[in-house]
């Protein structure tokens, strides 16, 4: 037979998946690995939910969602980030990786360049050669508190480039780009006509009373496309509901990906998730202390190894250095599974920027995060004396 096509057959696995598979097939294993909450989604939305699915919502909707969903959307985006939003502007996808992936798809041509943040989601440059873009690596260093340096990010845009992904909360640092930073960068893809994929999933889960920062309420031009959704902050991980907030003209055309792509997303989830953001939200706050109070733990315990680094302004994740075990950090993470029984996700797979680091999740019971924190402790400086 022919072949399979090149570009997706020259895509590594996720090394999180990696890890999942092996933890999920190990009894007793503490899950520091997945960025999915442990919480159960919320009571009212399970009744919504089923009370949609009763009521006949199961059928095909729009491409661009239902009107329901849309309203509260714009609610929703215009009351965090002060920016007039209209349902106009509103294109609900399933989840919000398809919203990442829809962009790409819009805006990507042969030969053009994206900029993704090193380290960032494995999704992203696994997506963007799909399309037959070219990944372009902007460094989060360790030095810079994994925080973007805008003179490096300018210093890589050529005349190809056609796009520069956010991310704030970041998945994998849990780091919170601040005012000045998310201006400058909005003023950076505005000297250069660059589109701007934000995504802000986890812009709900900050951390120490600070506000989130949308890069929308920075851009007069409509050239942010806003990326969130459901999962990480209500809870509705299966559920399958993001959304992008954008200028009309982008929300017609994206629609119509929709068509072959996934035709429409599912009634009854789209429905119960308008109805979250228009009820109670205690559930939302409940959650993201829950997750602060995780992350102190775990920096607790850093310090108490003298492991400390940065502490992360929000999401539900934390890098670890690890470099003094002298482990590369996939082999790392296999034999802390195997021996130890703690399942991470290793650097590597967020690029090269931390490689010598483990991201933890603290979506787990604040005594698994501890567990598991004091058992990667101790297997570095096991290593570490070893050597």
């Amino acid at each position: 037979m022919k072949p399979f096509a090149a570009a997706p057959t020259a895509i590594p696995r996720s090394g999180i998946r990696e890890i999942m598979d092996i933890a999920w097939a190990t009894p007793g294993a503490i899950h520091l690995e997945v960025g999915q909450p442990d919480f159960d989604t919320p009571p009212h939305i399970v009744e919504a939910t089923c009370r949609h699915a009763r009521a006949g919502h199961t059928r095909y909707v729009p491409n661009a969602g239902t009107n329901e969903l849309r309203d509260a959307v714009a609610r929703y985006v215009q009351g965090k980030t002060g920016v007039t939003t209209e349902p106009e502007n509103i294109l609900v996808t399933q989840g919000a990786v398809l919203s990442v992936a829809t962009a790409f798809l819009s805006l990507v041509e042969p030969g053009d360049e994206v900029l993704l943040p090193d380290p960032g989601w494995p999704n992203y440059s696994m997506a963007v050669p799909l399309f037959h873009g070219s990944n372009v690596f902007y460094n989060l260093t360790a030095q810079n508190n994994f925080l973007p340096d805008v003179e490096q990010i300018e210093s890589l845009i050529t005349e190809r480039t056609k796009l520069l992904l956010l991310c704030s909360p970041s998945n994998p640092t849990g780091q919170v780009y601040d005012e000045e930073l998310t201006q400058q960068l909005m003023d950076l893809a505005r000297r250069h006509d660059l589109w701007v994929l934000a995504d802000e999933i986890y812009g709900e889960i900050i951390f120490d009373g600070v506000d989130h920062v949308s890069a929308a309420a920075h851009d007069p031009d409509g050239r942010v496309l806003l990326v969130t959704g459901m999962s990480k902050s209500y809870a509705m991980t299966g559920y399958r509901v993001g959304f992008t907030r954008a200028c009309t003209e982008y929300v017609e055309m994206a629609s119509k990906l929709q068509e072959p792509l996934v035709s429409c997303g599912v009634g009854f989830s789209q429905m119960a998730a308008a109805d979250a953001l228009d009820g109670p939200q205690e559930c939302v706050v409940e959650m993201r202390d829950a997750y602060q109070r995780r992350r102190d733990i775990a920096l607790e315990v850093l310090r108490a190894h003298d492991m400390y680094r940065y502490t992360p302004g929000g999401a539900f994740y934390l890098l670890i250095d690890i470099s003094a075990s002298g482990m590369e950090s996939r082999d790392f993470a296999m034999e802390l599974i195997a021996k130890h029984k703690v399942a991470v996700a290793p650097g590597s797979t967020f690029g090269q920027m931390c490689a010598d680091h483990v991201r933890i999740s603290i979506a787990s019971p604040d005594d698994m995060v501890r567990k598991g924190v004091e058992r990667i402790c101790a297997m570095v400086q096991e290593k570490a004396a070893a050597r």
